[in-house]
């Protein structure tokens, strides 16, 4: 670990608190009313204990481990999601798929990279002193792991969105677009563009 103490929380608990929104869209998304004060408090509780420990054990593993259990969790509420739009929207259901795996793709080859990163770092330093300036970052697999995560958040969150807008029954008022093939958005669709 190459940055200090502070600056290392500063890095990985805001994802924790990220992660409560999207577990928040993913447990309320099929409720029609309500605050859900009670979700919101109990993951209000849930960061505040992660942050509260991980000040006191700096422990790096048990960051992981919450982190992991909220991904879990994310993961779980989805797919049930997923079995109940596809008995009732086939093509709700496939963009959601989309969706789906392109997040657990720039996760999962994001963590991949970061592991490897972080076992095989003196010799991927020896690498990158060899190589030519301008390739050398290309072999730093930590940043990899920034921008994949954070691409895979983002399509959680237009994941989230689009569920909440099936579950709504609002979906065909909405498209799905994508921006450079990979970078998922919704779009609303015109009136004009709907009589057609």
């Amino acid at each position: 670990m190459t940055l200090q103490y502070q600056w290392q929380l500063a890095d990985e608990l805001p994802m924790v608190y990220c992660t409560c929104i999207c577990i928040y869209c993913a447990l309320r998304a099929d409720v029609k009313s309500g605050s859900g004060v009670f979700v919101m408090l109990g993951l209000f509780a849930y960061s505040a204990i992660v942050t509260l420990v991980y000040l006191q054990i700096r422990e790096p593993v048990f960051h992981q481990i919450a982190y992991g259990l909220e991904v879990l969790l994310v993961l779980i509420r989805s797919m049930m999601h997923q079995i109940e739009i596809k008995k009732s929207n086939q093509r709700a259901y496939k963009e959601m798929q989309n969706l789906f795996w392109l997040g657990i793709g720039a996760f999962g080859v994001s963590f991949a990279l970061w592991n490897v990163d972080n076992i095989f770092c003196p010799q991927l330093r020896a690498i990158r002193n060899v190589l030519p300036g301008v390739l050398a970052p290309l072999l730093q697999l930590h940043a990899y792991w920034h921008i994949g995560t954070a691409l895979g958040c983002y399509v959680s969150i237009v994941y989230q969105q689009y569920l909440r807008l099936v579950m709504l029954n609002k979906i065909e008022d909405y498209r799905l677009r994508r921006l450079v093939l990979a970078v998922p958005y919704i779009e609303l669709i015109k009136k004009a563009e709907k009589a057609e």
